[in-house]
């Protein structure tokens, strides 16, 4: 995959599907929001009820977030518990302004590892 058109892009569109015509015409409702994906970065994984690191997103050829390696386990937030939270949540958790801090608590082959990680403007 080389990408996808998330929620983010389609809540300032109506989307009409010409299928007979194989068309799509995209009509703007309101301005994107440009702020949507600030957050840590960090693209998650989902097991059962616990979500892991599957990759630490870069940015201008650098790593956004040090200290986290991918296979991580993310247990809390900011002291938020992650298990069995829904996707919306984590990623409300962390979302936020670009320089604002988050603490990671994570676990590491059983072991407890924390870490503050910047929400960065992507």
């Amino acid at each position: 995959m080389i990408g996808w058109i998330g929620g983010n892009v389609l809540k300032s569109y109506r989307l009409t599907i010409d299928y007979p015509n194989r068309l799509l015409y995209w009509q703007r409702q309101r301005p994107p929001d440009r702020t949507a994906l600030d957050a840590v970065g960090l693209t998650l994984r989902r097991d059962g009820p616990d979500y892991f690191v599957a990759g630490v997103a870069s940015k201008d050829g650098r790593a956004t977030v040090a200290g986290v390696e991918v296979g991580d386990k993310l247990v809390r937030v900011d002291g938020k518990p992650m298990r069995e939270a829904s996707l919306g949540a984590v990623f409300a958790a962390l979302h936020g302004r670009p320089g604002e801090p988050r603490r990671l608590d994570l676990e590491r082959a059983g072991q407890p590892v924390s870490v503050t990680a910047e929400v960065t403007a992507f």
